[in-house]
């Protein structure tokens, strides 16, 4: 099924690739964008139905709530962004939440 709902989402995002500007689509960014969807994309399913097996449907879906935290982590650290203390406190949230469903 993600194998199918993958191709289906290339195939009607295709058309758009007439409205990219021409000349701008070089041998090397192709094969970025081809490794960037099939290797990491490929990986993230792969770990993420892993998940699905060990830990169940809930826990592995609680795991995604986590993205936000990840994401204000790295703008923090390699993008120089700050966090105030309303989003370390959600953060805190999300994390105990998380940790909360896992172990039931």
């Amino acid at each position: 099924m993600a194998a199918g709902t993958q191709l289906m989402g290339g195939i009607l995002l295709l058309p758009l690739l007439a409205a990219a500007p021409p000349g701008e689509f070089s041998a090397g960014i192709v094969a970025t964008m081809l490794a960037l969807g099939i290797l990491c994309s490929g990986f993230a399913y792969v770990l993420y139905f892993r998940l699905i097996r060990d830990i169940g449907a809930t826990g592995a879906l609680t795991v995604t709530y986590l993205i936000p935290l990840f994401g204000m982590v790295w703008g923090a650290l390699f993008l120089g962004e700050s966090a105030n203390a309303a989003m370390l406190l959600g953060a805190l949230l999300v994390t105990a939440g998380t940790v909360l469903v896992l172990r039931g």
